[in-house]
């Protein structure tokens, strides 16, 4: 097994890199070097009118200046290679926290088998979704042992990547650990408007900053952020996505496609967001009851899985690449299997799959009635209901 992991991470690694070279093909790897070219040039990361190009905060682009010093090439080699870096903190990080020494391989086989386009879509694409999600699951296990500022430290330097973790904030704030909350946001404050300062000055900073969030934080009737035909296309698996596709006439197409509808209802904007709001309340009661019933630190990581898939689904971009994050709901649901003999758990892992499997085959035609948003809803009361059982059993998960 670790010889397979090691051929397949290899692959994954050289390959963006060696496509590059022999065709010059990029995708996401040339808008990171373009914005790290703007910063090394002082020039406007985000352009004052018409479509970003580069959505991330401006931290991200600062970050990025670096390995651009070496050109695009040798940028992307460096970008996989902290890809493959991130993905095996992703498995460990994951293993950590399921508290179990046996069948660890089987927990780590299963998941990522299952999973495997996805993390392949990390290198594809050239997308940070394994960074963060190492980041994500170094928080979680710190404040499981109980260090809330490195936790808040960490979910901040993946806000400072890509926006959307930042909703772990909501968790953060119900679970009362006020000193993650506070070192999070100061964190959050240092990577957004100080670490900048010596590449960009002071008003290039505060006109970056502005710039990003005008141009991204944006839910319309037409779009999201700076995606209009993207946001509520087939590829969008998060809530906001799949209702409006649904329940309303937008295109499932993406951008610069036919306009094609498969909406099941035309309800207003209004009714659309109502909706959307009632189902995270029902998704976020459900999560609460089951934390309340567990009441139980050995039960925590359960519900770091269960954040991670309620994240997942309430970014208001979320694509196929970003469930590669369903990683930790999958082992810790493995290890209810093997070692507690827990049919819902098997049973979660037998429907996602099914769904990811039925994805495979027509990824257009699942997508757009949201296969995989569907396969993390199974997954999400798998580890709720887990959790719950947690509570109602007394069973310990063990440290």
């Amino acid at each position: 097994m670790l010889g397979l992991f090691i051929a397949t991470a290899t692959a994954f690694t050289l390959i963006p890199f060696i496509r590059f070279l022999r065709h010059g093909t990029a995708f996401d790897y040339r808008t990171w070097f373009d914005a790290a070219q703007a910063v090394l040039q002082h020039r406007d990361i985000y352009p004052r009118s018409g479509t970003f190009a580069f959505m991330y905060p401006p931290t991200c682009a600062v970050a990025l200046a670096l390995p651009a010093l070496f050109g695009n090439a040798v940028m992307i080699l460096l970008l996989c290679l902290l890809n493959t870096v991130a993905w095996i903190l992703c498995i460990w990080l994951s293993l950590m926290l399921t508290g179990e020494r046996r069948y660890r391989w089987a927990f780590a086989v299963v998941s990522n088998l299952i999973l495997i386009v996805f993390v392949w879509s990390s290198y594809h694409l050239g997308q940070p979704s394994l960074l963060l999600l190492a980041l994500m699951l170094g928080a979680f296990t710190a404040l499981w042992r109980d260090r809330q500022i490195l936790a808040g430290a960490l979910i901040a330097a993946a806000a400072a990547i890509k926006a959307f973790p930042i909703l772990a904030l909501i968790y953060l704030v119900y679970r009362r650990s006020w000193t993650a909350t506070i070192s999070l946001l100061i964190a959050l404050c240092l990577l957004l408007f100080v670490v900048p300062l010596p590449v960009r000055g002071i008003a290039q900073t505060l006109a970056d900053f502005e710039a990003w969030q005008h141009g991204m934080l944006r839910y319309q009737s037409g779009g999201i952020a700076q995606r209009a035909g993207r946001g509520y296309s087939w590829k969008n698996q998060s809530v906001f996505g799949l209702v409006n596709r649904m329940l309303r006439p937008v295109s499932v197409n993406d951008e610069g496609e036919p306009v094609v509808y498969r909406n099941l209802a035309d309800l207003p904007f209004n009714a659309i967001n109502a909706i959307i709001l009632l189902t995270g309340l029902a998704l976020g009661s459900w999560f609460i009851a089951a934390m309340w019933k567990a009441r139980n630190i050995d039960a925590q990581p359960f519900e770091f899985a269960a954040l991670v898939i309620l994240i997942l689904f309430f970014t208001p971009l979320s694509y196929g690449y970003l469930y590669s994050w369903l990683m930790l709901p999958l082992i810790l649901l493995t290890r209810s299997v093997l070692v507690a003999g827990s049919t819902l758990a098997l049973s979660s892992i037998a429907i996602a799959t099914v769904l990811l499997i039925l994805t495979g085959l027509a990824p257009r035609q699942a997508q757009i009635y949201g296969s995989v948003f569907f396969a993390g809803l199974v997954l999400y009361f798998g580890v709720t209901g887990e959790l719950w059982r947690a509570g109602r059993d007394a069973v310990s998960i063990g440290r």
